[in-house]
């Protein structure tokens, strides 16, 4: 029998409840990919050795931060800001010689001063009640990504994350990411490979996967990334690996980007 638990209930039904939630269990991978399959003979093939990439249903605040943390920076330093972030939670207790805590409410990440947030090398974002507004699932599925966008600091692909891994968007293709402009590239549009990434580049590459992959694009392009980490080459035929070496691509961004 499995077991579930979650921080804040002992009910086995609750707990169960809010893991497939957070797995997104509401949407079925096998009928989206099949829409996928029968589009993209690429992802067909990708699909054999990858299974079950799924996109996660994160808390949007959660998400938001994460996001913001992780811009521009390095695995150690990423490492650094969560690591203090966690610490402003409620303590959960210690496994394995970790310490565990719940994410800490925007009222207590508000009262943290700057000088310690410059402290732990986070710099000061405009995280308050009217970025909150954006975070709400409910409220904002049109216009999360538009209005997130407004806020200091947050540029076209924070926003998009932040909309298909919290806020229920299923399209957003985050074709900034160094990953998604080079997918888009070498399959769907290569007449684009060279070109500068501007902000209507940037649509046309998000139309170009909406039109292919339909309106659950997102998701595709979590296998697509996925297929693209070094750490994946082990599991795929030599005949789908990219043979598109790093230091022959070049992108200029011409996005303000944090």
């Amino acid at each position: 029998m499995w077991g579930y638990y979650c921080h804040f209930t002992d009910s086995d039904e609750t707990a169960r409840i809010n893991l497939f939630d957070f797995l997104n269990m509401g949407i079925s991978l096998n009928e989206i990919w099949s829409v996928f399959k029968a589009s993209d003979e690429r992802f067909a093939e990708l699909a054999l050795h990858l299974e079950g990439a799924r996109v996660l249903r994160q808390d949007p605040l959660e998400c938001f931060i994460q996001f913001m943390c992780s811009s521009n920076n390095n695995i150690h330093r990423i490492t650094k800001m969560v690591d203090f972030i966690s610490s402003k939670g409620k303590f959960l207790g210690n496994v394995g010689g970790f310490d565990f805590f719940e994410f800490p409410t925007l009222d207590k990440l508000a009262s943290v001063s700057e000088a310690e947030l410059r402290e732990a090398v986070l710099s000061v974002y405009a995280c308050n009640d009217h970025s909150c507004l954006y975070l709400n699932r409910a409220k904002y599925i049109q216009g999360a990504i538009t209005g997130l966008s407004t806020l200091p600091g947050v540029g076209p692909k924070v926003a998009a994350c932040v909309a298909l891994f919290s806020l229920d968007h299923t399209t957003p293709f985050p074709s900034i990411l160094m990953s998604g402009w080079q997918i888009a590239t070498r399959y769907p549009i290569p007449e684009l490979a060279g070109t500068t990434l501007t902000p209507r580049v940037c649509s046309r590459v998000a139309d170009a996967f909406v039109t292919k992959y339909g309106k659950y694009a997102g998701w595709a392009q979590t296998l697509l990334f996925i297929s693209e980490l070094p750490s994946q080459k082990s599991i795929l035929p030599s005949s789908l690996w990219n043979t598109v070496e790093k230091s022959e691509i070049k992108l200029q961004i011409e996005v303000q980007e944090i």
